[in-house]
């Protein structure tokens, strides 16, 4: 058995007491440094990548505002009857609904164009043969042979040449969605096909609110070797009705561009693959911006042309309908962003907000679904999820360093502690200490109200409390807020409000719930969408003095609910 004697033992080796002692008063900081590494390795596991890449993200973004275009009409043979006609691509540049596309995309829809004419008369005719061949092989019950349908075919070139075949009615043009809404087109300017020495641009309207749209960037900027990503509808990816509003995205670089091409008029070149039903679909530089509109190709040479969209603005400016954004795509891209950023609980509301917007859109339903399967139940990950990861580490990093502070001087030896300071005299003039702003946020004091109250506001009931508020719906729904004295600020920054909702609809400081000396308010702090009183459709509100059981609602456009209870 081993013997201690001071601090050393028998042996003369250093005694394992103080070594013990000290072992003690390091073991907290030991616990510290795990709790750190499994929050840092969390913190990685969570939010190490991004389920969409940027080019994904990007391309998500544009592809709303890419529409698909399709002209018809109905020829007559005699009897016989067929619905013949074209499909192309068109982009959206302004909210109210109008869109730039080809002028050969739209060209069959001009009941006046002599051009029209003749290229509608020649599309009709196989079509009408098909249908003349069809019901006579119906009407026989067996395939034609080749002498009966020569025959037949002879009679139908005669009915040709005397002018049997008619356009009935007039031509219409359908735009479509991606998410299936359909629209009828008019025609507010237009330029002839590039082969027909004209500019191949038309601009079209359709009667629609808060659509989607694409930025316009200037062609004049474009330089050789700059990349191009092309969005459209071709034909022949058409497999399927389903598939027939997917887009098509395609990805190339300009390779030359052709200052005078087709009579003066200015192309650009790329080998991003176009083809039939591409035509006045848009091309996009790196940013997003469309450059030119797809043209034509020159077959299976893989050189194909666009043209610039600076000539097309010649026509923008001629219907009177100067390029611009809507709401829907700040929304967007917002949601985006949030689901980029693997903030789910805030990605999932905002396509609901999306969906809202444009009920069905394909890609908004399937984001959303895969945002609320990915919601975290792990309270670490909900407060990353919340506020994100920057913000979590930092308030984690601060409570480590606290509780590592308090640690230390709970660890730290009796004799190395410093004297207290002397107490300043209970006697001292309040006037020799400057006065101290509280810093607002849970548990401290908001800040001063709009207007100011009395010093001593009312209690409202026996438990002396002023209240509470009941949160609806969000992130907090169900959640409970006693209302204290200095009140409860509503808001986006944690730093500052009680009440956090993290949403880009909410401002910073967006509302402020306070006694007053008639009761309890509520006041909009200036917010960007306004605080509302039991409805959406009342005005915003600067401050109203609130009844047990009125709902505040925290901005218009998908709000935020809070219920007053005034016990």
């Amino acid at each position: 058995m081993i013997t201690f004697s001071g601090s050393a033992n028998k042996f003369g080796k250093p005694g394992l007491q103080p070594r013990l002692r000290t072992m003690r008063r390091f073991q907290p900081f030991a616990s510290l440094a795990v709790l750190g590494t499994i929050l840092a390795s969390t913190a990685v596991s969570f939010g190490a990548t991004s389920l969409l890449t940027p080019e994904a993200k990007r391309d998500l973004e544009l592809q709303p505002g890419v529409v698909f275009i399709k002209v018809s009409f109905e020829a007559t043979l005699g009897g016989y009857s067929c619905q013949a006609g074209a499909s192309g691509t068109g982009f959206l540049y302004r909210p109210d609904g109008y869109l730039i596309t080809n002028g050969h995309v739209a060209q069959w829809a001009r009941s006046n164009d002599s051009s029209a004419d003749n290229s509608r008369m020649e599309t009709a005719i196989p079509c009408l043969v098909k249908g003349v061949i069809r019901d006579a092989q119906n009407k026989l019950g067996r395939q034609l042979t080749d002498e009966e349908q020569n025959a037949l075919l002879a009679q139908v070139v005669q009915a040709i040449k005397a002018g049997s075949v008619h356009i009935k009615g007039d031509p219409t043009i359908e735009v479509d969605l991606d998410n299936g809404q359909k629209f009828q087109g008019e025609i507010k300017a237009y330029s002839d096909p590039i082969t027909e020495g004209g500019k191949d641009i038309a601009i079209i309207k359709i009667d629609g609110r808060n659509l989607p749209t694409v930025a316009l960037g200037n062609s004049d900027e474009v330089s050789v070797g700059d990349p191009i990503t092309v969005i459209g509808y071709p034909g022949r990816a058409n497999i399927s009705d389903e598939s027939s509003l997917v887009a098509t995205v395609t990805n190339g670089r300009i390779s030359a561009i052709k200052k005078q091409d087709f009579k003066g008029t200015p192309v650009l070149q790329s080998e991003a693959t176009i083809d039939h039903g591409n035509s006045g679909g848009p091309g996009f530089d790196a940013n997003g911006r469309v450059i030119g509109i797809a043209t034509f190709s020159t077959g299976g040479s893989g050189i194909n042309f666009f043209v610039p969209i600076d000539t097309a603005m010649e026509f923008v400016r001629q219907a009177g309908s100067s390029p611009e954004r809507g709401p829907f795509d700040k929304l967007w891209l917002d949601a985006l962003d949030a689901y980029a950023g693997q903030h789910w609980t805030k990605a999932h509301g905002l396509m609901g907000s999306v969906l809202e917007m444009m009920p069905e859109q394909p890609d908004a339903k399937k984001l959303q679904l895969q945002a609320g399967a990915n919601i975290p139940t792990n309270p670490f990950a909900k407060m990353v999820d919340a506020y994100g990861m920057p913000v979590v580490l930092g308030g984690s990093g601060a409570v480590l360093a606290a509780i590592a502070l308090v640690v230390f001087l709970i660890a730290r030896p009796k004799g190395t502690q410093q004297a207290a300071r002397p107490v300043a005299p209970a006697t001292m003039p309040l006037a020799s200490a400057p006065p101290q702003r509280p810093i607002a946020g849970p548990g401290h004091e908001a800040p001063p109200p709009l207007q100011p109250g009395p010093a001593a506001p009312p209690v409202l009931n026996g438990s002396g409390t002023y209240g509470s508020l009941q949160i609806a719906n969000g992130a907090l729904a169900g959640n409970r807020f006693a209302i204290p004295k200095n009140g409860l600020l509503i808001g986006r920054d944690p730093s500052r409000c009680a009440v956090v909702l993290p949403l880009d609809s909410v401002s910073k400081e967006h509302a402020w719930v306070v006694p007053l000396d008639n009761g309890v308010a509520v006041i909009d702090r200036n917010s960007s969408n306004g605080t509302y009183v039991n409805s959406t459709d009342s005005p915003r509100i600067n401050k109203v003095i609130l009844k047990d059981g009125d709902r505040i609602f925290v901005g218009r456009s998908n709000p935020t609910e809070i219920m007053y209870l005034s016990s």
